[in-house]
């Protein structure tokens, strides 16, 4: 690939998606469809990926890949531009729930977790970038409400976004140049399936001072992203108020913050780790026998 690629002309946009089987990734897709843009839906789930385009329309296509394999996703990006001959958009928005506490998790889960979140978003930009560049496109990621804020069960979690979100600061600064544009889209709770799953902090948001206890539904979230990358907005946030607070972040990941926040982090940390402890102690006593 170089810089040179040559975009042939035409009036509808292409836009590349990760996670694009399910939740934010597919109700955004759907928004976009109907906006006229082409769709590319990029996700690991190959049977789900290529049903979910089939509902889209005849003139967008799902493909089977993983953001764990810089391969797997060059092979989508080439796919993609042999269909549609253009990149003008790309949503890097892949990404896997928490674990659970450092304490009560693997190694392995922790690491899983920036592989996908953090690392595959690095991949997929990596995949497409020269496409992007050739087209003068725009690039968005999906952030997460969860760098505003410091709350037990998301650290590993929290720290990909983080990640996510100085990774787009600095690449924007490195593509402005190109004519191309960085979003990044921060979400708050919301009801896709990673919210309902077994890993998921749902019942932790409940205890949280507002707006943090906020959940929105994936129609209104996607209605949002969608927007943002029809104008190719630098940022946006669900609920709106969350600019403000990202502005006020210090106010939440300060010692005042740990203190208001020192009770309920007790009590959930404790159920979530009640097993850890039971196991650990039936080890201790039968080491002392």
């Amino acid at each position: 690939m170089n810089h040179a690629l040559s975009v042939p002309h035409s009036t509808k946009k292409t836009v590349f998606i990760t996670g694009g089987a399910s939740g934010i990734g597919l109700a955004t897709a759907t928004k976009l469809a109907a906006q006229g843009c082409r769709i590319a839906l990029v996700d690991r789930a190959g049977d789900e990926v290529a049903l979910a385009a089939q509902r889209l329309g005849a003139e967008h296509i799902g493909i089977e890949a993983d953001v764990t394999s810089i391969e797997s996703l060059e092979s989508a990006a080439a796919k993609v531009m042999t269909e549609f001959g253009r990149i003008d958009a790309i949503v890097a928005n892949a990404g896997i729930g928490s674990a659970s506490t450092v304490r009560a998790s693997s190694s392995e889960q922790l690491l899983r977790i920036i592989d996908v979140n953090l690392a595959g978003q690095i991949r997929t930009v990596k995949a497409t970038l020269e496409y992007v560049i050739a087209s003068r496109g725009y690039i968005t990621f999906t952030c997460s409400a969860a760098v505003l804020k410091h709350t037990p069960k998301s650290s590993v979690y929290a720290a990909a976004k983080a990640g996510i979100d100085a990774f787009a600061g600095a690449l924007r600064l490195e593509v402005l140049h190109h004519g191309v544009d960085v979003g990044v889209f921060y979400p708050g709770w919301t009801k896709t399936p990673m919210l309902q799953g077994p890993a998921s902090r749902a019942e932790t948001s409940k205890g949280l001072p507002w707006p943090f206890n906020i959940t929105n539904s994936v129609d209104d979230v996607a209605d949002a992203y969608a927007g943002s990358i029809l104008r190719r907005a630098r940022t946006t946030y669900v609920p709106r108020i969350y600019r403000l607070f990202h502005a006020l972040r210090p106010i939440h990941t300060g010692s005042n913050w740990d203190r208001r926040q020192r009770a309920s982090a007790a009590e959930n940390v404790r159920a979530w780790e009640v097993d850890l402890d039971t196991r650990n102690e039936n080890q201790l006593n039968g080491a002392q026998q």
